[in-house]
């Protein structure tokens, strides 16, 4: 098996499920979600990482690290919520009648604000992962389920056959050549659907490897690029992740004002050792 694979197999979204990196990246989901939302015409969503569908917060894999306990845990109080991110509080409350005991993944969050037309496409390569989300996704007409390799997919499944819509691209990065890969398929990806929204996630590691990234993706896509970047306020000895954030390709008019105010928002409430940060850049930008 090619080392591109082990690292997909070894990676799993139940670890981090619900923890501010996920309630950053989830946030940005919904506002696009929502622009998707805001005409009668039906899109597509398809998310080619997308894990299980659904998390349980009482997991092995969600205990062993508890990222929820700062996160989602933090905003469950409803006389805090921010009313521009409803979708994204309903889809949590659709999971949860009292205590927080699940958290949703990428595809529950489309599933929920999906409509009668609309149609969403996940691939997930993890076989006891694609077996649960094969579960979750049932005898939902909307829904097409793949499994395959993920950047495969990507350049594969696109363009949908309804045409308007968004790619959700949520690697692990777990192996250094990634940092190289995505970028190349997502270029090729949008030469194929250069009408399609790609909302790319990345880490913020000491390496620093995600700069060459965003330079590899600037180079070989032609669009408007926005970043929202959140600096999850760990220690600065911390050895993990210190930030995450997002590259949107094509992003939707008015958009970034609206990820400019969720992202502020959730750094008020959402710091560890240290204050959480948000940071918008448009990196492209079309003369208006």
């Amino acid at each position: 098996m090619c080392a591109s694979k082990r690292a997909m197999l070894s990676y799993r979204h139940a670890f981090h499920a619900g923890g501010a990196a996920d309630v950053h990246k989830h946030a940005v989901l919904v506002l696009l979600l929502e622009h998707l939302r805001g005409r009668d015409k039906p899109f597509t969503v398809i998310d080619v990482y997308a894990g299980r569908g659904v998390y349980g917060l009482a997991s092995p894999e969600a205990q062993k690290r508890r990222e929820y306990e700062h996160g989602i845990g933090r905003l469950m109080a409803r006389e805090q919520r921010w009313p521009a991110l409803r979708g994204y509080w309903a889809a949590v409350d659709a999971l949860n009648a009292g205590p927080l005991v699940r958290y949703p993944g990428s595809p529950q969050i489309a599933r929920h604000l999906m409509r009668a037309g609309d149609v969403l496409i996940v691939n997930e390569l993890h076989p006891a992962d694609a077996e649960d989300l094969k579960r979750w996704a049932g005898d939902d007409a909307r829904i097409h389920v793949h499994r395959r390799d993920a950047l495969e997919a990507l350049t594969a499944l696109v363009p949908p056959a309804v045409r308007r819509g968004l790619v959700l691209v949520d690697p692990a990065y777990e192996i250094k050549t990634e940092y190289d890969t995505v970028p190349e398929a997502v270029a090729k990806a949008v030469a194929k659907w250069p009408q399609g929204i790609f909302a790319v996630w990345y880490p913020v590691l000491a390496e620093g490897r995600h700069a060459a990234a965003r330079a590899r993706l600037l180079a070989a896509v032609p669009a408007d690029i926005l970043e929202t970047e959140f600096e999850l306020g760990r220690s600065a000895s911390y050895p993990g992740m210190q930030a995450s954030g997002l590259w949107i390709i094509n992003p939707p008019w008015r958009l970034d004002a609206a990820v400019q105010e969720a992202g502020d928002w959730l750094a008020r409430r959402l710091g560890q050792e240290r204050p959480a940060r948000h940071r918008l850049t448009w990196l492209r930008r079309s003369a208006a």
